[in-house]
């Protein structure tokens, strides 16, 4: 982790910022909670119009949900990639059809979950990013 010093040298520990697109509001929390437990700073999201209106500026990643009102998360994905986008994408979806994972794979995801999934595999998709940048 980045360290910052301000005024009088007192040490601030910046914490990494993880962007959450998920339309469910309890999903969204639930998992901005869980991010903030384990040491990172999350920027939620309620839509993918949201998220490009004003994204969180250098996150380590983004997680976004297939399902959204408005533009797919899949769209999302796809449309970020074609601009450039290099942040990691972690894909999450309940439903079930290989389709939507080959497309999410396809587009670079970092890693893809189904819903509903546990803590321990969202914060292990978050460790392997962490490991293995892409920057």
């Amino acid at each position: 982790m980045d360290h910052i010093f301000s005024e009088g040298m007192v040490e601030r520990t910046v914490r990494p910022t993880v962007a959450v697109v998920e339309d469910d509001r309890s999903s969204r929390n639930a998992v901005g909670r869980l991010l903030q437990a384990a040491g990172f700073d999350a920027a939620l999201f309620e839509s993918a119009e949201a998220f490009l209106a004003a994204p969180p500026r250098t996150p380590l990643c983004l997680i976004l949900d297939v399902h959204l009102d408005g533009m797919s998360g899949t769209d999302l994905q796809e449309h970020l990639r074609s601009t450039g986008y290099t942040t990691p994408i972690i894909i999450t979806t309940a439903l079930r059809e290989a389709c939507i994972r080959n497309r999410a794979e396809k587009n670079g995801c970092a890693a893809f979950l189904w819903k509903p999934f546990t803590s321990d595999a969202l914060l292990s998709a978050l460790s392997a990013i962490t490991e293995h940048p892409t920057t």
